[in-house]
């Protein structure tokens, strides 16, 4: 059984390593950085990232990902997140629980 601190050490790995994140619109990829890292106060790792205004119009985004510091992805999901005209920007927030069973 992993102790709490085990625990932590794995939290902290998440947040030390995750570099950036992409999100996709049609067949594209856009990179965005991390706005924010950390752990909750329920235990879990949150990652933020703003999908903001680089691209014009009505979109949708359909897939979220985060990589690390060597461009390798980490996590991915899939989304259908509609973001209207230039008005507005998406704040998208990845929450992971961490748990030994």
């Amino acid at each position: 059984m992993l102790t709490s601190t085990a625990l932590t050490a794995l939290k902290n790995c998440i947040l030390t390593n995750v570099a950036y994140a992409r999100y996709k619109v049609g067949s594209s990829y856009y990179e965005a950085p991390i706005r924010s890292a950390s752990i909750l106060g329920d235990g879990r790792v949150a990652i933020t990232f703003l999908i903001d205004h680089t691209i014009s119009g009505d979109i949708t985004v359909t897939e979220v990902q985060l990589y690390n510091h060597n461009g390798v992805l980490w996590a991915s999901k899939a989304e259908s997140i509609t973001r209207r005209a230039v008005v507005e920007g998406i704040l998208y927030r990845f929450a992971f629980t961490i748990t030994e069973s």
